[in-house]
């Protein structure tokens, strides 16, 4: 039989998007920040090896907060006090330099320290609701003690990186001294921002695999959620 010609208008696809969570990403975030604070060049005058002193410079007003880590090429300058940065060289106080640093040198600081080679990272909420039976079924009557979140940190990444030497830390010690900030950040545009304890340290690894560093992180404060793709994005208390 005769075939008619197809129809102009194509029929609308309302099939959502996916997103690969291989782009998860989770960030530290400096314990004396504020503001989120982008990417920051962060000069250095002439370092010497073993030098308990660097001059830096960078955009005002930035401060970088004390124990900071700066890597100038592959040299790491610890800080033992806080840089409030200028576009005049400074000095502040370092941990003795364990090498010369070549001036002009650069290093990045952000608030942000990204968990490195991560394999684990989602965090778990659950509700704490008070539930009666009614008719043969438990259903929630009220909020007892709020929403709580969990979430396990594991990466590949080795004692050597100084964000994993950071978790090993707090993970080592007790309440209060074991609390950061973690910001999760999801392709789909969603971000998660909490106060939470890191649990100890487990180690893990076997003959031919790689090592793992595992870290349990449960929440201790306040926890927030944003919409990325809003026209104005927006923290939210979680449980407001």
């Amino acid at each position: 039989m005769p075939q008619g010609t197809l129809p102009n208008t194509l029929p609308a696809d309302a099939t959502p998007n996916t997103y690969d969570a291989t782009n998860i990403r989770a960030f530290l975030v400096s314990p004396d920040a504020t503001e989120i604070i982008p990417d920051v060049t962060v000069t250095t005058a002439a370092i010497a090896a073993n030098a308990v002193t660097a001059s830096l410079s960078g955009p005002a007003p930035v401060t970088v907060p004390t124990g900071t880590v700066l890597v100038f090429g592959t040299t790491r300058i610890t800080l033992t006090q806080a840089a409030a940065l200028t576009a005049v060289p400074a000095p502040f106080s370092i941990v003795a330099a364990p090498a010369a640093v070549a001036a002009n040198s650069t290093a990045i600081f952000s608030v942000l320290l990204e968990i490195p080679v991560a394999e684990e990272l989602t965090p778990s909420f659950t509700d704490q609701e008070e539930t009666i039976r009614v008719h043969g079924r438990s259903t929630p009557i009220r909020n007892v003690n709020g929403k709580d979140m969990t979430a396990m940190l594991r990466t590949v990444a080795g004692l050597d990186n100084p964000v994993v030497a950071r978790l090993y830390a707090k993970g080592m010690r007790g309440t209060p001294n074991n609390r950061e900030r973690i910001l999760w950040r999801y392709p789909d545009g969603l971000a998660i921002l909490a106060t939470v304890n890191i649990g100890a340290p487990s180690p893990q690894g076997q003959t031919g695999n790689s090592m793992r560093h595992q870290f349990s992180a449960n929440l201790s404060g306040k926890a927030f959620y944003c919409n990325l793709n809003d026209a104005n994005p927006a923290w939210v208390e979680l449980g407001t």
